[in-house]
């Protein structure tokens, strides 16, 4: 298969990190890593611990079934899964045309090593495949210096600020919006 191939195209065998696309059968271990992302870094994410720990296996086998408008790319390290990334096509009819960059996350442990740059490369990847999208868009934490360097580093341009797009704890944290023209 076409995508297999692209997913593990570049450094796989001598990293000994293997990308492939999650499915069902990944629900238990994706739930793992997708906690302790929220956990070590809740100000990246739109969501929290508490209101995704309790969600049912079968909620999240659901959730992470890879589709032609939706995918989750996990890397392994041959001991588990230490990065995702995922896409997904906006929903409303006037905004079908553009794809959404969330949840990605690298174990600290495999930072530096060129995974998340792996990771997206796969998403936009999956994200050409899919019918009619022209564009990829996500937003990171302003403060996360090293993210927004990635992801400009990848032709991601920022065109806004949310200065008011988080709050944590009774403390209020800004986003860059950034946009891949495909």
């Amino acid at each position: 298969m076409q995508l297999r191939h692209a997913l593990s195209f570049d450094t796989a065998a001598a990293s000994g990190i293997q990308l492939r696309r999650l499915g069902p059968a990944d629900a238990a271990t994706f739930q793992y890593l997708r906690l302790q992302a929220l956990r070590e870094d809740p100000i990246a994410f739109a969501t929290s611990y508490a209101a995704e720990r309790d969600t049912p296996l079968d909620t999240v086998a659901r959730r992470i079934t890879p589709g032609t408008d939706r995918s989750i790319v996990g890397a392994f390290d041959g001991r588990g899964l230490v990065g995702v990334a995922a896409w997904h096509r906006e929903e409303h009819r006037a905004m079908r045309h553009t794809g959404f960059v969330w949840g990605v996350f690298v174990k600290p442990t495999h930072r530096g090593r060129g995974l998340g740059r792996r990771l997206i490369d796969a998403i936009i990847f999956l994200a050409r495949q899919a019918d009619d999208i022209v564009a990829l868009d996500l937003t990171a934490y302003s403060h996360n210096t090293a993210a927004i360097a990635l992801y400009e580093s990848m032709g991601f341009v920022a065109y806004g600020r949310e200065r008011a797009a988080t709050c944590i704890d009774g403390r209020w944290h800004e986003d860059v919006r950034m946009a891949l023209r495909l």
